[in-house]
């Protein structure tokens, strides 16, 4: 009999003893699981704070439009245009008007051999001068000495500018390169656009209509008088708008006289505004150096 009881309480301990151990593996089991959530959400957290946020475009290229500033295409060392048939002060009676444009150093009618002219609208008739009349859109002459029509022009003051281009319309920039000429037609009296003796910027490119791939890079050029750009001087600013609105679409100023190019230009008209800005940011005085001109662009 005291033996039986022996074995009970023996069976008894034994019965408590797992009991204790299943309810420890279970506690335990509760705090591995509570644990392995909090790490999961901890480790949810870290991701979601290491996600980069967005950071905000800038404007241009929100509108996909592009801006830089490029460089000057090789040189035509001695490249010279001058009026052959018309000097400074001269009153011309007929109000049609024709001039000679004399080129040396420089061939005209055959192509600019380089990279640069495979990029941007290409003038299938070659290298060319650009003649300027009172600030209007240049025309291209492409022959040397001979007559070439400016049309017919109204009574007093006329400046005239020519300078040589390459077939894709980059001005070659020397200052010997240009000549500027005051005359009259009809009476002697008025004051002339443009004073030589002044700091001046002529408005070039762009001009007209981009279409197609002439449309993917446009070129912002223009040509210098009496007047040198710097950091701290001098600078040529051009602002792009769509026309009837007050939508900038893009600026880029510029401290070297170097020509600028602009890129993903929706389909649209744009006004494009060269200016000539002083040391203070202010537009220096004369007609030549405020110039807006509009354009059309056709990507398709």
């Amino acid at each position: 009999m005291k033996k039986s009881l022996t074995i009970l309480s023996i069976l008894a301990c034994l019965i408590t003893a797992f009991s204790l151990l299943a309810s420890c593996e279970k506690k335990d089991n509760k705090v591995d699981e509570e644990v392995v959530t909090e790490e999961a959400e901890v480790v949810e957290q870290t991701e979601q704070a290491a996600v980069p946020m967005e950071e905000p475009e800038e404007d241009v290229n929100k509108s996909g439009v592009k801006i830089e500033i490029g460089e000057r295409s090789p040189a035509f060392p001695g490249a010279k245009a001058t009026f052959a048939s018309l000097k400074d002060g001269d009153v011309l009676e007929n109000p049609d008007v024709s001039v000679v444009v004399d080129v040396e150093n420089y061939e005209l009618g055959v192509q600019t051999e380089n990279e640069r002219a495979k990029e941007l609208a290409n003038s299938d008739k070659g290298q060319h001068v650009h003649i300027i009349l009172d600030n209007d859109p240049y025309m291209a002459d492409y022959e040397s000495g001979k007559p070439f029509e400016i049309g017919t022009l109204g009574e007093g003051p006329h400046t005239l500018v020519v300078f040589p281009s390459r077939s894709y319309h980059e001005s070659v920039k020397s200052p010997e390169a240009a000549d500027i000429v005051n005359f009259y037609v009809g009476k002697e009296e008025g004051e002339f656009m443009l004073d030589k003796s002044k700091p001046t910027i002529i408005y070039s490119r762009p001009k007209g209509e981009y279409t197609g791939q002439g449309a993917q890079k446009i070129m912002l050029d223009f040509y210098l008088n009496n007047v040198e750009l710097s950091e701290d001087g001098y600078k040529a600013k051009y602002s792009i708008k769509q026309k009837d609105t007050d939508e900038e679409v893009g600026t880029i100023t510029l401290t070297e006289w170097t020509p600028a190019f602009i890129s993903g230009l929706p389909s649209g008209e744009y006004v494009i505004t060269l200016q000539l800005l002083d040391e203070n940011g202010n537009v220096v005085d004369g007609p030549f150096n405020n110039t807006e001109r509009v354009i059309t662009v056709e990507t398709e």
